[in-house]
């Protein structure tokens, strides 16, 4: 499949995926976690911002987040359909944006070079072109000024399987132990796996990968890793909650410790030609 028939399928994907759907991922206890240690995460590489350019920023929850802190944000995505669900909620929120480009992370031509202090790239975006990701990279860097940093996330192949595990996925019959390993060992999904076709990465992989494009890796993180719980659990934890705020304070720090827990890794980077 080539790269326009993946965009294609992508974009077809997540217009009839649902507004509500995707917002509310971040709404379950586990949702909670991870959207705390996200956020923590651009607290600490995003702010402050400046110009933020939000590629495959789906309904905005974190272009929202940055503008909510004074960010001037643009955001882009390959689906007009959660576009749409962005303009809303900033509209709900009676904030402005630079502008809402429907296109795709492949399709920067009219963005200049060197314009933006933060570019994001968070979810799985890049997971979506395993063929393509070191040209994606190189593109998204291409858009930073100097000193500017790159923040974004991958699907991690550990906490994915471990997630999937964890909710009480189980191979169907026709699956055997030789493609389940050839799915961790490689990353790449097979339509046994997943309706996408896409490549999750392990930590070391990442960092491989965005030295290739020319990035200096500043941090790594996962998005979820001692409170990888039960929904029920976690809901009893949060009801303490002097207890869950520290828990939430150690889950930040363990998560920058084992990237690979969680279900996407994120990372920080600068060009690695350019100033910190």
């Amino acid at each position: 499949m080539d790269l326009h028939d993946r965009e294609d399928r992508i974009e077809a994907f997540y217009d009839g995926y649902g507004k509500e759907r995707e917002w509310g991922r971040f709404e379950s206890p586990l949702g909670e976690v991870q959207l705390a240690v996200i956020t923590a995460f651009l607290d600490r590489w995003a702010l402050p911002a400046g110009r933020t350019l939000d590629v495959g920023s789906g309904p905005g929850r974190f272009a929202l987040w940055l503008a909510q802190r004074g960010a001037e944000v643009t955001l882009l995505d390959i689906s007009g359909a959660m576009l749409e669900a962005a303009k809303e909620q900033f509209a709900a929120h009676d904030l402005a944006a630079e502008g809402f480009l429907h296109q795709s992370l492949f399709d920067l031509g009219d963005l200049e070079l060197g314009t933006f202090d933060v570019v994001l790239c968070l979810g799985g975006a890049l997971n979506y072109f395993p063929d393509d990701m070191e040209d994606g990279l190189r593109l998204l860097a291409g858009r930073l000024k100097p000193g500017g940093r790159l923040v974004g996330s991958v699907m991690s192949t550990v906490g994915a399987l471990g997630m999937a595990l964890h909710v009480g996925w189980l191979p169907e019959a026709g699956i055997g132990g030789e493609e389940l390993l050839g799915v961790y060992r490689t990353g790449r999904l097979t339509e046994h796996f997943s309706e996408h076709q896409a490549k999750m990465l392990h930590a070391e992989e990442l960092r491989a990968l965005l030295g290739r494009s020319g990035l200096r890796v500043l941090d790594l993180s996962g998005t979820d890793c001692l409170l990888s719980l039960p929904q029920t659990q976690l809901a009893a934890l949060r009801s303490r909650s002097d207890m869950f705020a520290a828990l939430l304070q150690a889950e930040a720090d363990a998560c920058r410790r084992n990237p690979d827990a969680g279900a996407h890794i994120l990372f920080a980077a600068t060009p690695s030609d350019r100033e910190a």
